[in-house]
């Protein structure tokens, strides 16, 4: 084969995968959003065919089951949301700055997709090993690790300082949050970023002077309850 050839070859190898990859997408918007609407048990393979204008034997040629699509558009959701979550925050900012750009754009993106935040639950309870879904989960709560640590090397946080604890009640409250609004049909409430950080001021002052482990628990324990005494109020 002569480059030209070789060059021709590759260009019409490149152009089909790009069709297969722009049928993949469209089949994974279909099915997003029709888990969205009907559910994950309501949703039909052949519907989510017709949405995204293919055959259903093409569906299930890049998927063989209902839960390998599941999985899938639980994957791409979490890609999504992480390369989101790392545009909105601005690096060179302070911690508490980066913490409510973070809030912001994960309470945002709660509510608008809450639908697809519980499916990623379901799609945990299809099978006892562990989801394809769980390393984007990592990926995507890494973006707070990182915020923390940057704050650790620039001296703004002491290097004792508890992050997972932190990063739990900073997700868990969020997620609270975002569950209380949308059953309340209400959209985003900037009060709830408000509340959060104040109770993080409040704790980060707790955990940097408190090396004991216990008292550190002791503390993540009492910012939940205030929380939860928050969330009741409103």
């Amino acid at each position: 084969m002569n480059p030209q050839q070789r060059t021709s070859a590759k260009r019409m190898a490149d152009t089909q995968r790009q069709r297969l990859e722009a049928r993949e997408e469209a089949i994974l918007i279909a099915a997003t959003r029709l888990f969205g609407e009907s559910g994950v048990d309501g949703a039909r393979m052949a519907e989510i065919a017709k949405r995204a204008a293919v055959a259903e034997g093409t569906v299930y040629l890049y998927y063989k089951t209902k839960h390998d699509l599941l999985e899938a558009v639980v994957d791409r959701f979490w890609r999504e949301l992480t390369t989101g979550a790392r545009q909105a925050i601005t690096p060179s900012e302070t911690v508490s700055t980066q913490l409510r750009e973070l809030a912001t754009y994960h309470l945002r993106s709660l509510i608008d997709d809450f639908k697809i935040v519980d499916i990623t639950s379901r799609a945990r309870q299809w099978h006892s090993k562990p989801s394809r879904e769980l390393p984007q989960i990592r990926e995507y709560v890494r973006v707070f690790d990182d915020i923390m640590q940057r704050g650790i090397q620039s001296g703004e946080l002491e290097a004792s300082t508890p992050i997972w604890q932190i990063r739990d009640v900073f997700y868990g409250t969020l997620e609270h949050s975002a569950r209380t609004l949308v059953i309340r049909n209400q959209p985003i409430d900037m009060g709830v970023i408000d509340n959060l950080l104040d109770l993080f001021d409040q704790y980060r002052v707790v955990s940097l002077n408190d090396t004991d482990e216990q008292g550190s628990k002791r503390a993540v324990l009492q910012a939940l309850e205030k929380i939860e005494q928050q969330v009741a109020r409103w």
